[in-house]
């Protein structure tokens, strides 16, 4: 089996940084985890790689525009692609993805395991060498947002770090930043860092600190404007946690 091709989507900027990975598993199916957001130079970049063969499918992590938003582009490129999704409700227009369903990505089978606290929808895929496509489940070097009030659920996220750690990965191709080749020690320090900005979250309350927007300042100090809003969901995500919610 063939290593998977990096592209990058051509979109840099503060919560993607250098640009969204989508990876290209080649062979007798050719297949792309995620869609990134169909820049044109991405398209071709991928075009290029395929030396005249079509696209067969793209496989969607989840819906967040960075890593959806690119299918049109891909389907007028390659009109008789296949795109897959983990749906929810009232959702339409994809081929569903189910828990555990084995889908076919260049020569090899995937197994989707479903993963949801980033977003309801989220997807890994794991391969026969024990090999995860992680979408937005863990980056190295930073920590993901978990964005309460539009789908988000500390708990959930919780409980998907630990199913990803259960399986002992070899190594992970995430939606954004470099290779991980020691994932356990990464999903370690993920759950600590998790732990360890709830036990910030009780000791605001404790002190009588019940707004996110206050606890922000004390949890994130000197954190850069771009990344604000991001911190502030993910401090609600705890919030409700906390309370019982999702």
């Amino acid at each position: 089996m063939s290593s998977p091709l990096l592209f990058l989507a051509e979109n840099a900027g503060p919560l993607t940084g250098r640009g969204n990975n989508t990876w290209l598993l080649d062979g007798a199916e050719p297949t792309l985890i995620d869609a990134g957001i169909g820049q044109p130079e991405h398209v071709e970049a991928i075009a290029r790689a395929l030396e005249g063969r079509p696209l067969v499918r793209v496989l969607v992590t989840h819906g967040h525009a960075d890593h959806a938003s690119g299918v049109p582009a891909l389907r007028a490129r390659w009109p008789s692609i296949d795109a897959h999704k983990f749906l929810l409700p009232g959702e339409d227009g994809w081929l569903a993805l189910s828990d555990g369903q084995h889908v076919r990505a260049g020569d090899t089978d995937l197994v989707v395991l479903h993963t949801p606290g980033h977003a309801p929808d989220h997807v890994c895929f794991l391969n026969a060498t024990g090999d995860i496509f992680s979408g937005d489940m863990i980056v190295k070097g930073t920590t993901i947002m978990i964005p309460a009030g539009r789908g988000g659920s500390m708990r959930d996220y919780m409980a998907s770090l630990a199913r990803l750690q259960a399986l002992a990965p070899a190594r992970v191709y995430p939606g954004h930043g470099p290779v991980i080749d020691r994932p356990l020690e990464l999903l370690a320090e993920y759950i600590e860092h998790r732990r360890m900005r709830e036990a910030q979250v009780l000791a605001c309350l404790t002190g009588g600190i019940t707004a996110a927007a206050d606890m922000l300042p004390r949890i994130y100090p000197d954190l850069p404007d771009a990344l604000r809003p991001a911190a502030l969901a993910t401090i609600e995500a705890h919030l409700e946690k906390l309370r019982g919610g999702d």
